[in-house]
C-alpha cells in the first residue's frame, strides 16, 4: 500500500518514523494515533479543519485552513474550550514538547505571565521522569529547535488570544476560550 506524504513536512516525519511518534505521545500528550474528537466541530470562519492528533484527556489538535500557506494549530478540549496554540505546526509542537503541562499553564493565564512561569519547577517534578532527556530526544528526531521555557508563556498568551478562531459544535454552540 502506497502512503502519500503529508503536505506538512513535520507531521509527515512523525507519521513515517515510529521512533518520532512515540515521545510526542508520551510524555508530551500529542498522539497522532488519536484523531477522533468528542463531537463534530467547525470553525466560525468556515475554513477547513484537519485533525492531526489527540491527547489523553480527550482533546484534539487541528490544523486550520486548506493547506495553502501558514496553518495555525487549534486545540479543542473535551470540555468545550478551544484556542490556537501555535501559529503553525512547528510552533505548536515546540509548545507541546517544551511545556507538556500546558493545560495547567493555561489555567493560570488570568494570573499573567509570572503566574504561568512560577509553576514550571513544580510541574516538571510531577512527571517523575527526566523530561529534559525526552525533550532532547524529540528535538533530535524532529530536528526541532526548542525555545527556552521562559519564552513560551508570552508566545502562548499571544497566540491563544488571536481573534477569529471560534469553534462551534454541531448544534451551533461556541466553545469557550482556553485562555480563561
Amino acid at each position: 500500500m502506497l502512503t502519500l506524504a503529508h503536505p506538512e513536512p513535520l507531521l509527515d516525519l512523525i507519521h513515517r518514523t515510529p521512533a518520532a511518534a512515540e515521545p510526542p505521545a508520551w510524555p508530551f500528550d500529542f498522539d497522532v494515533s488519536r484523531t477522533d474528537h468528542v463531537e463534530v466541530v467547525k470553525p466560525a470562519s468556515g475554513d477547513a479543519l484537519e485533525t492531526i492528533a489527540g491527547d489523553g484527556a480527550g482533546g484534539t489538535f487541528f490544523l486550520c485552513g486548506d493547506g495553502a500557506g501558514q496553518r495555525p494549530v487549534l486545540y479543542a478540549d473535551s470540555e468545550g474550550q478551544a484556542g490556537l496554540i501555535g501559529r503553525d505546526l512547528t510552533a505548536a509542537i515546540q509548545l507541546v514538547v517544551r511545556v507538556p503541562y500546558r493545560r495547567d499553564r493555561l489555567a493560570r493565564l488570568s494570573g499573567g505571565l509570572e503566574a504561568m512561569r512560577s509553576v514550571i519547577p513544580e510541574l516538571e517534578r510531577e512527571y517523575g521522569i527526566d523530561v529534559d532527556a525526552c525533550r532532547a530526544s524529540v528535538a533530535g528526531l524532529l530536528t526541532l529547535d526548542l525555545p527556552p521555557a521562559a519564552d513560551l508563556p508570552a508566545r502562548l498568551l499571544e497566540t491563544v488570544t488571536l481573534p477569529g478562531f471560534v469553534l462551534f459544535n454541531e448544534w451551533g454552540d461556541a466553545y469557550g476560550s482556553i485562555s480563561r
